[in-house]
Order: C-alpha cells, then sequence, then structure tokens
C-alpha cells in the first residue's frame, strides 16, 4: 500500500509542477524607485582632453510611468546638439531599451541589470565595422542625491571592450518636479 501511495504522491507532485505557471522575471524599471527623475538640470562636465562641457536636461517619466524620457541640449560647445533619450522595458528581450535620437544620429542601448545600487549602465551593440570610429558606447547614469545625478558617455574601439571615458556631466536639478 504504501508503494502505490508514494506513487500517487510523487505523480501529483510531478502535474502541479507541470501546472504551474512558468515564473517570469520582473521587469526592469526605467526609473529608479528611490529618485524622482521629472524636473529641469543644468549640467557641467568635460569631454575627454578637458574641452568644457555644458548642457540643460529635461526629465519626465511618461506612458503610465514605464518610460523616463530625457531631453538633452548642449550649451557649450555651441554645436546645436539636442537629443531625446527614451528609456524603457522591453518585454520581448528581457532588458531596458534606450532609444537615442539626436540631430546627428541615432543609437539602441540595452541594459540587462537595470539600475543597481543607483546606477544605469546602457550599452550599445558592437559595431563589426572596422572603419566605424568605435566599437561600442555606453552611457553610464549615476544617482548623486535627491537632486543631481551623472552622465558618463564611455567608448570602446576595439570588439574586446576596453571603455574610455569621453564626455563627463553633472547634472543638478535647476526646477523641482511639476515647476
Amino acid at each position: 500500500m504504501r508503494i502505490p501511495l508514494a506513487c500517487v504522491a510523487v505523480c501529483l507532485g510531478c502535474f502541479s509542477a507541470l501546472s504551474a505557471p512558468a515564473q517570469q522575471p520582473a521587469a526592469l524599471s526605467a526609473v529608479p524607485a528611490n529618485f524622482q527623475f521629472a524636473g529641469s538640470y543644468t549640467c557641467e562636465g568635460s569631454f575627454r582632453g578637458g574641452k568644457v562641457h555644458r548642457s540643460t536636461y529635461a526629465a519626465a517619466v511618461i506612458l503610465s510611468g514605464k518610460w523616463l524620457q530625457l531631453s538633452e541640449q548642449d550649451v557649450e560647445p555651441a554645436t546645436g546638439y539636442l537629443a531625446e533619450y527614451l528609456i524603457g522595458y522591453d518585454p520581448q528581450q528581457k532588458k531596458l531599451v534606450e532609444f537615442d535620437a539626436n540631430n546627428f544620429g541615432a543609437a539602441v542601448y540595452t541594459s540587462d541589470a537595470g539600475w543597481s545600487n543607483g546606477v544605469l549602465t546602457m550599452t550599445s551593440a558592437i559595431d563589426p565595422d572596422p572603419k566605424a570610429p568605435y566599437a561600442a558606447n555606453r552611457f553610464v547614469f549615476s544617482l548623486l542625491g535627491d537632486n543631481s545625478f551623472t552622465v558618463d558617455w564611455q567608448v570602446s574601439k576595439t570588439p574586446k571592450l576596453q571603455w574610455v571615458q569621453a564626455d563627463h556631466l553633472v547634472c543638478t536639478r535647476s526646477a523641482a518636479p511639476g515647476a
């Protein structure tokens, strides 16, 4: 009698395991839980080689709180650089994606990890073209408290990724959310 009961118990266990829905990984959030991004920011820093870089950022959380929109406008150098960055979760890839549309071109970046300890790293795919200026690019966003963050643009000239700092900005909130 013990053997048939044991078989029934094993079969029920197997059946319940097979019929249970597969655990889906939690969606990564484009917006860190501990930082209110919405607002305007004044940013100052430098490009590689020490050339001054100043810009403004406007940040908004859009599409029912699922996407972070960052708009950048360079002040110095006065190249006219304008950009829209959209960061959100792609359920098909199961990672964060960033769409970078700017008046000089466009790029797509991804992150498998999302925000971790106040840092988000978004990395481009490796460009197989040996004549491309960079094999890959990445942006590293780091939170510095309630009202500031940094943006670091890093590049690798080789497919074996060796990151070099290309730009560093410290962005400080200049207007409160909704102001």
